[in-house]
């Protein structure tokens, strides 16, 4: 049997609109996928799971997604690459080689199968990070990761111990940090500052009461110049006093200085004072601790 010329014009209208239905399931399932990702991806950032959260608006920032959605989710995510926290794993034998086919789990998920250098990014949290290595006993580390830490070095040392961030210098050899020396030195500029002032004050002028700092005037004198006589009265009491004002600033600081070299932690528990000195500051206010440990 021939189909007819009109039948076949319906046959082919039936099949545009079939078309036209699939496409628009197609699309409205795509919009649909784009809501979801980024509702998950709220919910996730919410939650603190950063990675997750940033996994899904990468998915509602797409193409295909409203425009609106795909704004929004660039947004997020822009935002979270300023807090997502990254660390970098290190592993060292007893002799401190480095070891490189070392396996590295954060809380029982796998992150990384072998150590490259490349830093890794991490959700911000209190974690577990379990280190592997063939031929060794395996090493754990717990660490508080913050927002916004980035390349945070975690490292152990196989049949050592884990190894956290090394110390300063000062530290790890038991000494002496150089701020308290600095301190000592600005207490001294400070004595002879004020000495200077002190030592350079004007000479009571003739005819002023240095009781009183009053002059009284003297026949012929210009005002100016009795002007002039007054005020240099009245530096010759008062330039001294500000002079030792600041010279015995300057000497509380050479006593706080010191203080604190001699009574500073050393980080040698043998040997250190059982009586500590820590200056502090907020950039508000200041103050300094003592403590004695027995």
């Amino acid at each position: 049997m021939k189909t007819t010329p009109l039948g076949l014009h319906r046959w082919i209208a039936c099949g545009f609109a079939l078309a036209a239905l699939l496409a628009s399931a197609h699309a409205s399932a795509d919009v649909q996928a784009c809501l979801s990702a980024s509702e998950k991806g709220q919910r996730a950032r919410t939650a603190g799971r950063l990675r997750e959260a940033r996994e899904q608006f990468i998915v509602c920032e797409a193409e295909g997604c409203p425009a609106i959605v795909r704004r929004d989710c660039a947004q997020w995510n822009s935002e979270l690459a300023q807090t997502l926290p990254t660390v970098v794993f290190g592993a060292r034998d007893r002799e401190g080689r480095d070891l490189f086919d070392v396996t590295v789990s954060m809380d029982g998920e796998t992150i990384v199968s072998k150590l490259d250098g490349k830093s890794i990014t991490v959700d911000p949290g209190k974690h577990t990070f379990r280190f592997e290595a063939p031929g060794f006993e395996a090493v754990s580390e717990t660490a508080l990761i913050k927002e916004g830490e980035r390349a945070r070095v975690l490292g152990v040392t196989f049949g050592g111990g884990a190894v956290h961030n090394p110390p300063s210098d000062d530290t790890a050899k038991g000494g002496h940090t150089p701020y308290p020396w600095i301190v000592v030195g600005l207490g001294a500029a400070g004595v002879a500052t004020g000495a200077v002032i002190a030592l350079t004050a004007p000479d009571l002028p003739t005819g002023c009461n240095q009781g009183t700092q009053t002059c009284a005037p003297i026949s012929g004198e210009s005002r100016e110049d009795f002007s002039r006589r007054q005020e240099t009265a009245g530096r010759s009491d008062s330039q001294p006093v500000l002079g030792w004002i600041v010279a015995g600033a300057g000497a509380a600081f050479i006593a706080g200085g010191l203080l604190w070299h001699f009574l500073e932690p050393t980080g040698d528990e043998k040997t250190s004072s059982r009586i500590r000195f820590t200056p502090w500051t907020t950039g508000q206010s200041s103050g300094a601790a003592l403590d004695a440990r027995f």
